[in-house]
């Protein structure tokens, strides 16, 4: 299967962006099927069947999807038909339809436009933050409301039998701020078994319009056919009269957040080889699909929403992706600047927390230290609103005088206080790559959801993450990092922008400790493990989202799962831990049983923290996605066992390393002396994304790594040393 452009450490693609908010309810009835209300009788093969050879192993198939948005008439349907062959695929029948049961839109003149961002992920829940605020101080601000109705479906036993779909479906709330809330509605169909045919269909009906539709073509399960339709409202019609006022559609024109009327749709699109979405005489879009193949699982993956099969469409009022983001930059701009204006509060704060003689560097560093002491909402699971096409509710000395706020105001908090300190800085919108990856060509600003702060010292910009709690001056989130967004240049032109990639010397892993082995092959001593950069820094966010005992027991985990059998190693405090400034330390005691013991012999792993390592990247028969491991990072180690009296080591100890190009490195050293063995080992991963051509080299070089590190020290007793009692 051909898949999207391979990715490189060098350079960053340019990806589709992620499949929208509503494509898990996105709905289909429509041709080929029938009037609502009849279903398909299903064939004799289809009740005989028991496995599905272009599906082998597959607990269950899509026999048939159907997706339909009608936006002249406000509904989307959804209808499908699912072959269950084993116990797994009896998951499908709980059917989750999540959507946004009630939304802002405000009246501008005779339209609409709707508040926030023109689209959302199906992977993320969207954004409802200040939409009752909205509601009570923007007297040209509406809810619209969206509900799920005409549900139906029924369970086709291999014999025949049919048992209908009763009751009513369960509809629970899942997110609610103010006039926004997020719903999702299940209902179960009934006498599920192996062999059983799944089929329901239902439909989603709103008052007023709702977003492009966004189609997610690729499913968990193989799919033989499907069938999309987009009826668009008569608003983009190629004989519509533009500008006509209320009354057209329901109740206006769809504008954009600059009060332009929307006058195109376009989409951005990932499809099979060969593959296009069609449009007839009427306008309406479409596109039939066959033998789809399901998301790939693959571990170390990019976010899927940015590489399965799919259709976005936006609506849009500009010809090319440069005059949108030109808009959409000014528009943002020109609110953020007045959130972010200097008043009394913001210039006494400045003029406490620096001196005018500071270096610009030193005014960066103090102003962020400030920042970072504020209450982060975003870490007990808040969510912020990047992402939107204006600022967010009130100004940053807001925030200043409740001492708390979520990261995108916590951000540009930093972006006042900077200015106002008289230093060179500006805000930056990325994609956050734990989401999805920037697509420029995807006229749609709900894809940057996170802001960073440009400031430039001596001529270079510096990338800064004040909207993460934790992160250290100049250190970003690794979803930041090398993300792709775009910023407002000094000469007010929009530009394309790729934040700072981290090294491996950024993010490490240290350590280090001695231990003293008895002639019976017990261990004891202090060892101690650091961290520095991202692992840190979400160690240090769950201190903030639980308390240290947590991150405590965490950390406990974690060794238990990389030391010997028989070694108990309990941390016996940490350091650092709500100073992001300095090296998270844990200092752990170790006891147990580390050798094996054989007569006058003993046997003892030569990396005390690698025994149960195993290869982390399996054999695949053909990677199809990209390897996307987070950030680069680098482990060290220095670990002595001191001998017991009177045993030396067998032999020689064979030191080793690895070089895989510029990407990854190892080193194995020993040195050894009369009463002691002192090993090293380095493991320096310099990459954060390959493309999946790489994935036999990189399985190659680790292969390597765990061959090293499962090597062993065998030490005997000499002629004059008293034997080991035996055990």
């Amino acid at each position: 299967m051909k898949r999207l452009a391979t990715m490189r450490a060098a350079s960053l693609p340019v990806c589709v962006h992620n499949v929208l908010f509503l494509g898990m309810l996105l709905i289909g009835a429509g041709a080929p099927l029938a009037a609502f209300g009849q279903f398909q009788a299903p064939t004799a093969e289809e009740l005989k069947m028991t496995s599905d050879p272009k599906a082998p192993g597959a607990a269950a198939v899509y026999l048939y999807r159907e997706e339909k948005v009608d936006e002249k008439h406000r509904f989307r349907t959804f209808y499908a038909r699912i072959k269950v062959l084993a116990e797994p695929g009896k998951e499908l029948a709980t059917v989750h339809v999540k959507y946004q049961r009630n939304f802002v839109f405000y009246a501008a003149g005779d339209g609409y436009r709707r508040s926030g961002s023109a689209s959302q992920s199906s992977f993320d829940a969207p954004d409802v933050n200040h939409v009752g605020e909205d509601t009570r101080t923007n007297p040209d601000a509406y809810v619209g409301h969206v509900e799920v109705s005409a549900i139906e479906g029924r369970t086709i036993h291999p014999d025949g039998t049919v048992v209908p779909l009763t009751g009513t479906p369960a509809d629970l709330l899942k997110v609610k701020s103010g006039a926004g809330q997020v719903n999702e509605m299940t209902f179960n169909l009934p006498s599920v078994e192996v062999g059983s045919i799944l089929e329901y269909r239902y439909q989603v009906r709103y008052d007023r319009y709702q977003l492009a539709p966004e189609w997610q073509i690729q499913q968990p399960y193989f799919v033989h056919k499907a069938r999309y339709v987009f009826i668009p409202s008569d608003q983009f019609l190629p004989d519509h009269n533009m500008g006509a006022g209320g009354g057209v559609n329901y109740g206006g024109e769809l504008i954009a957040s600059g009060g332009e009327i929307l006058t195109d749709i376009r989409s951005t699109n990932i499809l099979p080889p060969g593959k296009t979405v069609g449009q007839d005489a009427l306008g309406q879009y479409f596109i039939d699909l066959t033998d789809i193949p399901p998301i790939p699982r693959e571990s170390y993956a990019p976010p899927l929403g940015s590489q399965i099969y799919q259709v976005n469409f936006f609506y849009t009022n500009t010809p090319g992706s440069k005059e949108y983001w030109q808009k959409e930059m000014q528009n943002w701009t020109k609110s953020v600047n007045q959130y972010t204006a200097p008043n009394p509060l913001i210039r006494s704060t400045v003029a406490e927390a620096v001196s005018a003689s500071d270096p610009p560097l030193d005014k960066a560093r103090k102003l962020y230290a400030l920042v970072q002491k504020l209450d982060n909402i975003d870490i007990a699971g808040g969510s912020h609103s990047a992402g939107t096409d204006f600022a967010p509710p009130g100004s940053a000395e807001t925030v200043l005088e409740r001492k708390s706020g979520n990261g995108e105001e916590i951000a540009l908090l930093y972006l006042s206080l900077a200015r106002a300190a008289g230093l060179d800085a500006r805000p930056e919108r990325i994609a956050s790559r734990d989401r999805r990856i920037f697509a420029p060509d995807f006229r749609d600003a709900s894809q940057l959801d996170a802001v960073v702060i440009g400031v430039t010292v001596d001529g270079k910009e510096i990338v800064l993450d004040p909207g993460v709690k934790m992160a250290p001056f100049q250190t970003l989130h690794w979803a930041h990092a090398w993300a792709a967004g775009v910023a407002m240049a000094a000469s007010g032109k929009v530009e394309s922008i790729l934040t700072p990639p981290q090294e491996n010397k950024d993010n490490t892993v240290v350590r280090v400790g001695s231990l003293a082995i008895s002639p019976q092959g017990t261990v004891s001593g202090t060892l101690k493990v650091g961290f520095t950069g991202q692992e840190a820094l979400l160690l240090r966010q769950m201190a903030l989202r639980t308390d240290a005992n947590s991150v405590k027991q965490e950390l406990e985990r974690m060794i238990a799962a990389q030391v010997p059998d028989g070694v108990v190693a309990r941390i016996d405090h940490i350091s650092g831990l709500d100073d992001s400034t300095k090296q998270l330390v844990a200092v752990v005691p170790v006891t147990g049983s580390i050798a094996n013991l054989g007569g006058s012999h003993l046997v003892l792993p030569r990396l005390f923290f690698e025994t149960k390592e195993t290869d982390p990247f399996p054999a695949e028969d053909s990677r199809l996605l990209p390897i996307d491991m987070h950030y680069p990072a680098q482990e060290q180690e220095q670990i002595t066992y001191v001998l017991p009296s009177g045993f030396a080591l067998e032999g020689t100890l064979q030191d080793a390393s690895a070089r895989w190009e510029e990407n990854a490195a190892y080193k194995l050293i020993s040195k050894v002396d009369a009463t002691s063995i002192t090993t090293g080992r380095t493991l320096a991963r310099g990459f954060t994304l390959l493309p999946p051509s790489e994935y036999d080299k990189l399985r190659d070089f680790y292969d390597k790594v765990v061959l090293a590190d499962r090597q062993q020290i065998a030490l005997s007793a000499t002629a004059t040393a008293p034997k080991p009692a035996t055990q």
